[in-house]
Order: structure tokens, then C-alpha cells, then sequence
């Protein structure tokens, strides 16, 4: 058997989810079945290529080639015909390669309905564990830790199965699991509320096998797409990052060891593109992978997140030691030039941003990976020595001081949508007291306040070391030209006058807080 990178058995079993469905829309009369087909045939043939030796798949590579020939000619039974065959196919192979089995979590308190559904929904590949209570599926999901579907009747002997939708979602080991769920007389309004709670679809008893046949596989296809591999390094992929990251985020914040993540981006890679082609950029890639996985430490987790951008997620890792690591892989990239029959010798750097987390504030990984891009699309490496970012994730947090509580709560609105934090005071010596205590990334004030006018505050600010470099912005009707000028004289970087636009005072917070991005810290 040949030595297959994970991704390959899990196209396998992908391939074998479509063509149930496919086969499901040829019997249905499905025009679009017979297109959708041909697709399956080609990508099946890419596929079973590392096994071509074997008798069974080189004679079915070569009626694939022949009904591809002849594509514009075909109809729905022939394709039909060499799709059951290909299914067959890849079976007898997803059976043989160790380690493809599709898990499914059958909760079903109905004994006869539980051995139905298993023999309806049975393959080689797919193994299903059956269990009768909310529990009981618990205590299997808590062991197992994994299942590609979840399949639950809503009326279970000890819990409301909206409760163990619940459940399911609120676990980071279990919460990107799909769920069907299955029940008689469903009305509307708890199909609504099973949706609302994270069911992926709602299928009422007594249901037509096919369609339920159609809908397993589809939700299968999918799980299995989003847990694979980058199909080019072998290394884990976006969807699998997200949720590793999502369970040792958990760890940390219940143990309160730390935890790092990190970014890297390879440097040039786009003029590498361009000069070399695709396919001596996959090389480099793959080798960059190689590193990575050579040289971190057991419990490290190295993924491509996408193009030439890498996630490191770090557990149990200060933020000396991620630096010291970092160091050593980019050392290694520069005396180890990458060396392709292709291409001359080719020395790479890279620039990083570290994410220390911190507190009990959950985190998205999305979310700190546009924080990465932002901190390092000011400077991309221009020499050798290349620089590593650190930079502490946090809601970027603004300070609104507004006595009108119409523009407070107008701009309010727009900021927290943008995603800001906003601690808003409607009195200037109120604002002044949360100052001694508390930080802010950027302020913006009235220049008419109770208490202490926004003339006052801002001189204030400027002389608490905490806010002596944090953007400040005054807000206004009073557009005389010795108010701007004293503003700006006392430290304001910017000034907006009433009436304003939201979606401007959006535009200057980004730019205001953009210039703020701490420097690149040169290794």
C-alpha cells in the first residue's frame, strides 16, 4: 500500500460521501446529476493514481478515460453504471487503508428505529455507536472526543434533546460537530429553535430514506473537508487550527498556564511566484513545512493558515521561549539555503507577530490573524536579518467622553460594530478619575463637558503617562479657529466637528489606531 498523506484518505472518503448524493439525484432524474458525475470522475482519477498498480483500479481507470472521451455524448445510465463502480472501488480501498473511518453518534432511544437507521446508514467506512440517552452520549462524546455527524431524536428518556444540542455546542472538543436531528411532529417553532441552537439540519419522522441518505452524506462531506489537512504541506488546515486553538484556549484559561500563538509570514514569497512558477513555490513551501516540524517541541502545533502565511499555536510557552524558537527556525531557513533542481539556491526570512494571551476573554484566531496582517503590512523584509513582531491581542478599547447622550449612543453604535470596545462618561471629572485607574487605546472627547471642559481633560490626559501617546480626538459644534488650534496646541491629533458622519469618525479612529501599531522589535 502506498504511503498516503492523510489528506488523500480523507479525499477518499469525501469522494465516496459525493457520489452516494450524486447517485441519489441520477435516480431522482437530476440533469445536473450526469455534470456533477463527470466532475467525480475526474477527480476520481487523480485520487486513485498512487494506486494504478493494483488491477481493480487501473481497469477502472480506463473506463473512466473512456466515458470522459466521450463526455458530450453521455447519458444518465452509463455514468450511473461506472459511478456505482467507481463507489465500489474506492470502498474496497478505504477499507484496506488503515485509519479512514467515518464516526457517527447515533442517539436513538427506539431500538428498532436505532438497528434501522444503522442498517440504512452502514458502510465499509463508516463506523456508528449507538446509544439511547442524553448520558450516556455525553459520557461517549467526553471519551471519544470525536464524530464526524451527530444523530439525535429530540424527545430522549432523560433530557430534552435541545438541551444536548446545547451541550454539544457549548464543548470546544464538540461544538464544530454536525448535528442532525430527528423527531416526530416537529412544528415550526421547534424546528426554528433546534436551528437556532446549532442543529445543522431537522428531519421529521417518518422521513424518506433517501432524502436522509442524501442529507448524512452531504453533512459528512462537509465535516470531513474542514477537518483535513492543507492538501500541499501535509500540515493541518485552517478548519483544524481553529479547532485545536479553540480547545487549548480552554486549557489555558482553566489552568492558566500560558499560551502563545503566532503567525509567519514568508517574506517575498509573491516575487518567488512570479519568478519561478507554482510549482518551485509548492517545493519551498513544503520544505518550509519541514522545518517547522523538525524543529518544534511535542505539544507545539504548526499549520499553514493560507498562501505563505503559517499558525504556530504554543502552549505552555513564555514569550522568551516562542521568541528563542522563532529565532532558531529562521536561523535555519538562512544557513540551510532551500536548494530545487529548478531554481538557484534560495535563502528565506519571515516576519511573525506573537499573540501572549491573557485573562479569561475568549479569543478568535481569525480575528488575531487580521490583527497579524495589520502589524506587518508596514513593513515587509528588506534584508537578511529579518524582525519579529510582538504584539498583545486585546479589543482595542476607547474612551468616549459625550454629555449628549444622542451622539453617545450614534457613536457608540458605529464603534462597536467596528469591533471596539467603548467605555463612554458623560462628565469630564468623572472621565478624569477612570483615567488614573484605567488605559485606553484611544480617546475621544467633547470640548463641552460638565465638570471639566474637554480643554481641561485633554491637558489632563496628556500629563498622565498612560495616555501620553494615546490618540486623542476632540468632538465639537464649535469650529472657530482658535478652538482647533488650542486643541491641537494642548495634544490633540485629531478634530471633528459636529455635524459629522459616523462612517468618517470610523475611518479616523482605524487610521489614528493604525499609527499606533507598535514597531517590529529587530531580532
Amino acid at each position: 500500500m502506498p504511503s498516503l498523506l492523510p489528506t488523500t484518505q480523507e479525499g477518499i472518503v469525501a469522494l465516496l460521501d459525493s457520489l452516494e448524493v450524486t447517485l441519489l439525484n441520477l435516480e431522482n432524474g437530476s440533469p445536473q446529476a450526469v455534470i456533477t458525475g463527470l466532475r467525480l470522475l475526474v477527480r476520481t482519477t487523480q485520487l486513485l493514481a498512487p494506486f494504478a498498480n493494483q488491477p481493480e483500479v487501473a481497469a477502472l481507470q480506463r473506463e473512466i478515460q473512456q466515458i470522459l472521451a466521450y463526455s458530450e455524448f453521455s447519458q444518465p445510465q452509463p455514468i450511473r453504471e461506472i459511478l456505482v463502480e467507481t463507489k465500489k472501488v474506492l470502498e474496497q480501498l478505504a477499507v484496506r487503508m488503515s485509519g479512514v473511518q467515518v464516526r457517527l453518534l447515533l442517539v436513538e432511544p427506539d431500538d428498532g428505529l436505532a438497528d434501522l437507521l444503522t442498517a440504512m446508514l452502514q458502510t465499509p467506512y463508516r463506523q456508528i455507536h449507538r446509544v439511547a440517552t442524553a448520558a450516556e452520549a455525553q459520557q461517549w462524546l467526553q471519551q471519544q472526543r470525536s464524530a464526524h455527524l451527530i444523530i439525535t431524536e429530540l424527545f430522549l428518556p432523560d433530557l430534552d434533546g435541545r438541551s444536548l444540542i446545547l451541550w454539544i455546542r457549548q464543548q470546544p472538543q464538540t461544538q464544530q460537530m454536525p448535528i442532525l436531528v430527528l423527531s416526530a411532529h416537529l412544528s415550526s417553532a421547534v424546528k426554528a429553535e433546534c436551528y437556532a441552537l446549532g442543529a445543522d439540519d431537522v428531519l421529521e419522522k417518518p422521513f424518506d430514506p433517501a432524502e436522509l441518505s442524501l442529507i448524512v452524506a452531504s453533512l459528512l462531506q462537509r465535516m470531513i473537508l474542514q477537518q483535513g489537512s492543507d492538501p500541499l504541506t501535509g500540515l493541518p488546515g485552517r478548519a483544524l487550527l481553529e479547532e485545536t486553538f479553540a480547545r487549548l484556549q480552554q486549557l489555558h484559561r482553566q489552568t492558566g498556564a500560558p499560551f502563545l500563538v503566532a503567525f509567519v509570514d514568508l517574506d517575498r514569497f509573491a516575487e518567488i511566484n512570479e519568478r519561478y512558477g507554482t510549482a518551485i513555490a509548492d517545493a519551498i513551501l513544503r520544505q518550509v513545512a519541514w522545518h517547522f516540524g523538525r524543529l518544534l517541541r511535542p505539544g507545539d502545533v504548526v499549520g499553514r493558515w493560507e498562501a505563505d502565511t503559517f499558525c504556530l499555536l504554543l502552549p505552555d510557552t513564555s514569550e522568551t521561549q516562542a521568541r528563542l524558537l522563532l529565532e532558531r527556525i529562521l536561523e535555519a531557513l538562512q544557513t540551510e539555503p532551500i536548494k530545487l533542481a529548478e531554481a538557484p539556491p534560495l535563502t528565506l526570512s519571515f516576519s511573525a507577530c506573537i499573540f501572549p494571551l491573557s485573562g479569561n476573554k475568549p479569543a478568535r484566531l481569525m480575528d488575531l490573524h487580521q490583527q497579524s496582517q495589520q502589524c506587518l503590512q508596514r513593513r515587509r523584509a528588506d534584508a537578511p536579518v529579518q524582525s519579529i513582531h510582538e504584539y498583545l491581542a486585546h479589543k482595542r478599547r476607547i474612551l468616549l467622553v459625550e454629555d449628549d447622550p444622542d451622539i453617545a449612543a450614534l457613536i457608540q453604535i458605529r464603534l462597536q460594530r467596528d469591533g471596539y470596545e467603548v467605555v463612554h462618561l458623560a462628565n469630564g471629572r468623572e472621565a478624569a478619575e477612570w483615567a488614573r485607574q484605567h488605559t485606553a487605546d484611544l480617546v475621544i472627547l467633547d470640548v463641552k463637558l460638565p465638570g471639566m471642559d474637554g480643554f481641561e481633560l485633554l491637558a489632563f490626559l496628556r500629563a498622565q503617562p498612560a495616555f501620553a501617546e494615546v490618540p486623542i480626538v476632540m468632538l465639537t459644534s464649535l469650529s472657530q479657529e482658535q478652538h482647533v488650534v488650542r486643541g491641537f496646541e494642548l495634544g490633540a491629533d485629531d478634530y471633528v466637528v459636529k455635524p459629522f458622519s459616523p462612517v468618517e469618525l470610523s475611518a479616523r479612529v482605524r487610521r489614528l489606531l493604525h499609527r499606533q501599531t507598535p514597531q517590529l522589535v529587530t531580532l
